[in-house]
């Protein structure tokens, strides 16, 4: 609509343009009829009466893409607040209910370390299965550095005591699993050695049970499930 009132406002100001007072004679051998004096200024005017609006309309353009933006970000923000304060709220609630004693909070989960009670493997899960959980598990490094940072605080007196896991070959040979029936992880920096130099677990058939060793720095050694007597090592089970 805009662009069709300046082409209207454009041709009318061309025909004031024309002059009208040029002889007959003269005006037939001219290439291009001559132009009023004001037809340049004038043209000049319509250009930038054109840019101007041109430029409103950019302006408002820009006005109502800003405000969008405003409130595309503000929604951004309420989403990011949310997401970021519902599991934190969900993680406080979750360990304040279920984390009780004797059980401590390690991490993402539930411990219990009971260091006077020096069992077998067996006698040792029905000991965590009587209070609600199963000798403790783990995936990953930075999991068994807080389960062997918990451990040390509870042994502060670094009491000459191994302590019992979740983890066992005895299903079959040379395949360690937990009890949830995952792999165990192998190797360093999980399973110690013998006199510095024969790597974990080397037990062979005989020794199908896992725990931490005291004297190889709470390392991974297998261990004979009967004849070996170690602490408990209990994690909470939970839904």
């Amino acid at each position: 609509m805009v662009r069709l009132v300046i082409m209207l406002v454009m041709v009318m100001a061309a025909s004031d343009c024309v002059t009208t007072d040029v002889q007959p004679d003269v005006r037939n051998y001219d290439l291009f009829t001559p132009i009023h004096e004001n037809c340049t200024r004038s043209l000049m005017e319509l250009l930038l009466l054109r840019q101007e609006i041109r430029l409103n309309q950019l302006i408002e353009t820009e006005k109502e893409s800003a405000a969008t933006l405003a409130t595309v970000a503000q929604l951004l923000t309420e989403v990011k607040d949310a997401i970021i304060s519902k599991p934190k709220q969900e993680s406080e609630d979750f360990h304040s209910e279920v984390c009780t004693a004797p059980f401590s909070r390690v991490g993402k989960t539930c411990l219990l370390l009971a260091l006077g009670h020096q069992v077998t493997w067996a006698a040792a899960r029905q000991y965590c299965s009587a209070r609600s959980g199963d000798l403790a598990t783990f995936s990953d490094a930075n999991t068994y550095a807080e389960y062997l940072g918990y451990v040390n605080v509870v042994n502060k007196e670094n009491a000459a005591v191994s302590i019992w896991i979740g983890g066992s070959d005895e299903a079959e040979e040379g395949v360690w699993t937990w009890i949830t029936g995952e792999l165990m992880p192998r190797g360093p920096p999980f399973w110690g050695s013998i006199d510095g130099y024969r790597a974990e677990p080397g037990g062979g058939r005989g020794e199908n049970c896992c725990f931490l060793f005291h004297s190889d720095k709470y390392y991974l050694h297998d261990g004979h499930c009967v004849n070996v007597k170690a602490a408990p090592l209990c994690q909470k089970v939970y839904n």
